[in-house]
């Protein structure tokens, strides 16, 4: 397109909007495309890097609440370091004096030059300890391409889209399930262990008002979720569960027999170790099978949390910080299942509701000792010995009830705790707890 002949501006865009149509009809060059391609990709990548410096700061300040060693005045530079205010982007400079032991204070700073610096080592420390490694993407899995990187077209009753690769004017012609109204940026997604190819694309949304009344929610592993109301949504997830924890036990059992019959074949005898290695320790349909359970278990947990929504409407959700619950529990069987918990999944999917259903963000609360702790207004005893499984008997008042059942009713208790925040540690809250009981029964 010879754009020393545009005349004004309406030209410009008939042109440019010819152009376009002849580049995805292949008539153009796509050189200057290609070059696009490298931006999306280069974009991506920095996507990539400032999503894992995001979570990082979300740790430190994490361990910055929990520091009880600092004071007022550290603790406010701190964060001011850390911070990000409103809706604005982020002021990386702050994040580079860090690591530049570079001098930077705002103007409410009541700091000495000396305690800046001090805090400034210790978050490059933290830093330090929770970046790790780099991110790095070993294998190319997926792509981004832009409105004037790919055509739809349809071929009888079959919709395609032409991505641009490579090579120049040869387009990669991916048949599509189904006919979709593609538009907007296109992220292809490769799936070699599946031989498939999926296209995604962002999309806003559809959102509901938020209700007015208030939930608390407690997490479990032989169902989804159980509410302050007593419901509890999709058992059968903890049906998922048990199938893959007894999956994962009997085929560790087994395999560590062919390893041990390998390791005493690897000089004995070299060819039968080499077959046992080839044809009896691989891990295509061990990854195939952990798969089909992932979905399995991801499909429960999508299917409760709209359940609840839909049924509950409310305006303010508590729940239970997920981030610092790991696979150790009282015997084994039970830390298989909580290692096999899907604890992104279902923050992934809280979030993504919270946003369609208009729902109040609190953040999570602390849960410290929300099972054992009696739900009845006059009395509060805190005590291990109050529940026994899934069942609730208080010490002293003799209520009964279910353990999640009194859970959730506690979480939601606690949105309105100001002595019990998100970062008080569970020894201060039993002490708290206990307080309150000798205070009502004085």
């Amino acid at each position: 397109m010879e754009y020393a002949q545009v005349k004004s501006l309406k030209d410009l865009g008939y042109k440019r909007r010819i152009r376009d149509e002849r580049v995805a009809a292949g008539f153009v060059s796509p050189f200057g495309l290609q070059a696009r391609q490298w931006k999306l990709a280069l974009e991506d990548a920095l996507w990539t890097l400032e999503r894992q410096w995001e979570a990082a700061i979300a740790e430190v300040r994490d361990r910055l609440h929990r520091n009880e060693g600092l004071t007022p005045k550290e603790r406010d530079y701190a964060f001011w370091l850390l911070d990000k205010f409103g809706d604005s982007p982020r002021d990386w400079r702050k994040i580079e004096a860090i690591f530049r032991d570079e001098d930077l204070a705002g103007k409410k700073t009541e700091l000495e030059p000396a305690g800046r610096k001090k805090i400034r080592h210790g978050l490059k420390r933290l830093f330090r300890r929770v970046l790790g490694k780099r991110p790095r993407v070993k294998k190319a899995r997926s792509f981004v391409v832009d409105q004037q990187m790919y055509r739809v077209f349809m071929v009888g009753n079959r919709q395609y889209v032409a991505v641009m690769g490579l090579s120049p004017r040869k387009r990669i012609v991916i048949p599509l399930s189904g006919i979709h109204k593609l538009r907007g940026n296109l992220r292809v997604v490769l799936l070699p262990d599946e031989q498939a190819v999926e296209i995604h694309m962002s999309r806003e949304p559809k959102t509901y008002p938020a209700g007015e009344e208030e939930a608390g929610i407690d997490l479990g592993v032989t169902e989804v979720l159980t509410d302050d109301s007593g419901k509890k949504y999709r058992p059968e997830y903890g049906q998922a569960l048990q199938e893959m924890s007894d999956h994962v036990l009997d085929k560790g059992r087994k395999r560590q027999k062919l390893w041990a019959l390998y390791r005493k074949n690897r000089e004995r005898d070299p060819g039968k170790a080499r077959r046992i290695r080839r044809h009896n320790l691989g891990l295509v349909k061990q990854h195939k099978r952990h798969r089909r359970y992932r979905a399995w278990c991801e499909n429960e947990i999508n299917r409760a949390f709209r359940a609840f929504f839909r049924e509950r409407r409310p305006r303010v959700i508590a729940c239970e910080d997920l981030s610092h619950l790991r696979g150790k529990a009282r015997n084994k069987g039970l830390s298989r299942k909580v290692s096999q918990w899907q604890r992104q999944a279902i923050r992934e999917r809280l979030e993504y509701l919270c946003h369609v259903y208009s729902i109040t963000d609190p953040g999570p609360v602390n849960a410290a000792y929300t099972s054992q702790t009696c739900p009845c207004p006059g009395c509060g005893w805190v005590d291990g010995k109050n529940r026994n499984g899934d069942s609730f008997r208080c010490q002293k008042c003799g209520y009964e009830g279910d353990a999640d059942h009194v859970a959730a009713t506690n979480v939601k208790g606690r949105l309105r705790d100001q002595e019990i925040t998100k970062y008080t540690p569970h020894k201060e809250v039993k002490r708290i707890l206990l307080k309150r009981y000798w205070e009502n029964h004085a």
